[in-house]
């Protein structure tokens, strides 16, 4: 009898207004805006195609959560709140965009865009080490309790690229290989052998919206 792999379904969340600011913002607990609902709406559409899905986790952030529950009427299950899906904690530096961050934090600007130095630590926030850790840990204890299934996580884009990174074996500290936008989906298929990315940063199903997509400041 062939044993059935592991399925993880990762969502971004929606839009936010700090989204489209640009600003560092991880552990601060924005709302989708205007845009950001109606890309919850969808992807909770898209996601509601799928058959089997067994089980739907999310980050404890309202962002996430709120798209989230989108996916949660269409599939019927309620979300699993996880902590360890939270977005990078940037300290001092949540709220800032880059040009602030360069004007009051040179040295650590310089060292973001120069160095993959996993010890590089915002002030008052994670270091790089400890973000990548805790997401690995995180998707590793939810791929453990979810053996065999077919699942969701909904996080963020920080998340989500350090996750891929590291579960397709490469360093982390390359996640902007794997950038993903809003409300996209990327899907990873787990096994005893190789992990098998089927996509990633999907957004076929956002096209209705006729809208180019925010992207994150150059974060982990």
């Amino acid at each position: 009898m062939t044993t059935r792999t592991t399925e993880m379904f990762l969502v971004r969340h929606g839009q936010t207004s700090a989204n489209v600011a640009r600003l560092f913002v991880g552990a601060t607990d924005t709302p989708l805006n205007e845009l950001g609902l109606k890309q919850a709406e969808l992807v909770g559409a898209r996601i509601g195609e799928l058959a089997d899905i067994s089980s739907l986790y999310s980050s404890p952030l309202q962002r996430a959560l709120f798209t989230a529950r989108a996916i949660a009427r269409n599939i019927g299950l309620d979300p699993i709140i996880e902590a360890g899906l939270a977005e990078m904690n940037f300290g001092a530096v949540e709220g800032h965009n880059i040009d602030q961050l360069a004007l009051q934090w040179p040295e650590l600007m310089k060292q973001i865009r120069e160095s993959l130095d996993a010890d590089i630590q915002f002030p008052e926030g994670e270091s790089r080490r400890q973000f990548h850790n805790r997401v690995r840990t995180t998707l590793d204890a939810i791929a453990t309790a979810a053996q065999g299934q077919r699942i969701v996580v909904v996080a963020h884009g920080g998340v989500i690229s350090s996750a891929v990174a590291q579960i397709l074996g490469d360093d982390p500290g390359q996640w902007q290989k794997y950038s993903v936008d809003n409300c996209s989906v990327t899907h990873i298929e787990l096994s005893t052998s190789k992990p098998v990315a089927h996509l990633i940063n999907d957004v076929v199903h956002l096209e209705v919206l006729n809208v180019e997509h925010a992207s994150l400041p150059n974060t982990p």
